[in-house]
């Protein structure tokens, strides 16, 4: 019994750990959710063992904790426009069952370890996308603009007075207004400088990348 309780605290540990730091970066499936999602695995994974003493199979369990999770992983993904937000979070989700497992199946120092690396490296990223934003590269600019060929022009000699190269550029009316699709190269502060300047004319609607 206190191997079981043991087991349950150490998933509640780790997979809040897991998730405080998705909470902390305001993503969604936060501190409570994989905390709960750990704890399931892990329960899941000692049923499975009693399975064995049973007779039974316990890759049975361990392969629907495995689909089942995924499941959850998918409703984190979300697509709005060319962009896709989630993904971390989804793969956070899988990796907190699969955390929950090791404990469940007392493997108690893999599932303590891979939880402090995967942290350190979640630390290590944010930390290197600073340096991401001085680096220029190929991007593609989406806005929508009053339907006029003058509006499109002061758009690009706009752009172009920040210093950026425009490699191409696609105009397509919907609607009432022009979307017009820029690809430029651009670092990260030039492309928060662009888009204040843009978003200042009136003739422009929205601007995204």
């Amino acid at each position: 019994m206190e191997d079981l309780i043991v087991k349950v605290i150490l998933a509640l540990v780790l997979g809040g750990i897991m998730g405080l730091e998705r909470q902390y970066n305001d993503k969604p499936a936060g501190y409570a959710t994989n905390s709960i999602i750990c704890v399931g695995a892990t329960l899941f994974t000692i049923l499975s063992l009693y399975m064995t003493q049973l007779g039974g199979d316990p890759g049975r369990i361990a392969a629907q904790i495995v689909s089942g999770v995924g499941f959850l992983g998918a409703g984190a993904i979300l697509r709005e426009g060319n962009k896709v937000s989630g993904l971390t979070t989804a793969a956070a989700v899988w990796l907190v069952a699969a955390i929950g497992m090791a404990i469940g199946f007392g493997q108690y120092l893999l599932a303590s370890g891979t939880c402090a690396a995967v942290l350190l490296m979640q630390l290590g990223v944010r930390r290197t996308l600073g340096l991401v934003e001085l680096l220029r590269r190929y991007d593609t600019i989406y806005l929508t603009c009053t339907p006029k060929w003058d509006i499109v022009e002061q758009i690009c000699q706009e752009i172009e007075n920040q210093n950026v190269q425009i490699l191409k550029k696609e105009i397509t009316k919907h609607d009432s207004h022009f979307v017009v699709a820029i690809v430029a190269t651009f670092t990260g502060k030039e492309f928060q400088r662009i888009t204040r300047k843009l978003l200042e004319m009136p003739e422009v609607y929205s601007l995204y990348k």
